[in-house]
């Protein structure tokens, strides 16, 4: 939906018919998914849910640089949060058969749940020491099985769209795993949905893929993953233009 059919649309009449679009991708992306035979499968299908809503909601992406071939390895990626809008656009973004991290809370929202548990996706209880050692452990395990994981370093939203520091857990799982870490930084999305917005406005979202991050040899642990923090970082905070 472009700009000027927004305006004349109106802000309460443009609210309703995006809701009400959401609402229909959202049952008819539960039913999908329940019906799906595998992760895999749920995940194709939740992809496509994912492009369908956000060219209702006139939210549109353009994705900088090459990614991986298809059958690459699994790896860990890693990308800045400010909205709940990053999950469709990563999920219409990232050409690889990949789960996300996604807080235990989504568990409790109708449909959520089981789009969440159908697509193999992993809930942790960011308040838990216990449930993000076992979603560590799962991660670890996913990413052994060949499907990449994307997670949230900063681990909720950041207040300003700028970065909050990055939690260790993503790159102690990609040290565990023996994986790269491929950082994705998403410039726009805030001004697209902010936290204290009800719903999101048509735009543009920039998102760009770095290369790799191999691990280092010849570092001990902690050093590793301190390099591998800081480099994720620097990709990220360097395309970020104030979103």
């Amino acid at each position: 939906m472009s700009q000027p059919t927004f305006r004349r649309l109106g802000r309460a009449a443009y609210v309703a018919c995006g809701a009400s679009v959401s609402a229909v991708v959202l049952i008819v992306l539960w039913l999908a998914t329940v019906l799906a035979r595998s992760p895999r499968r749920a995940l194709t299908l939740q992809r496509a849910a994912a492009r369908c809503l956000l060219g209702c909601l006139g939210c549109r992406f353009a994705v900088h640089r090459a990614q991986p071939p298809a059958g690459a390895a699994a790896c860990v990626f890693v990308a800045n949060h400010t909205s709940y809008l990053d999950i469709p656009l990563l999920l219409a973004a990232l050409k690889r058969d990949f789960v996300f991290v996604t807080k235990r809370e989504l568990l409790d929202w109708p449909f959520v749940s089981r789009i969440t548990r159908g697509g193999g996706h992993i809930p942790v209880d960011r308040d838990s020491v216990e449930s993000r050692g076992a979603a560590v452990a799962r991660i670890v395990k996913t990413l052994r099985a060949g499907r990449s994981v994307l997670i949230f370093p900063e681990g909720t939203f950041s207040d300003d769209g700028g970065l909050r520091p990055f939690q260790l857990g993503a790159f102690k799982s990609a040290l565990a795993a023996g994986v790269p870490i491929m950082p994705v930084a998403m410039d726009g999305v805030a001004r697209l949905w902010s936290q204290h917005a009800p719903f999101p406005r048509p735009g543009r979202v920039e998102i760009w893929i770095g290369e790799a991050l191999d691990l280092a040899p010849g570092k001990d642990e902690v050093a590793q993953l301190e390099c591998l923090r800081a480099a994720a970082l620097q990709f990220i905070s360097a395309h970020l233009g104030g979103s």
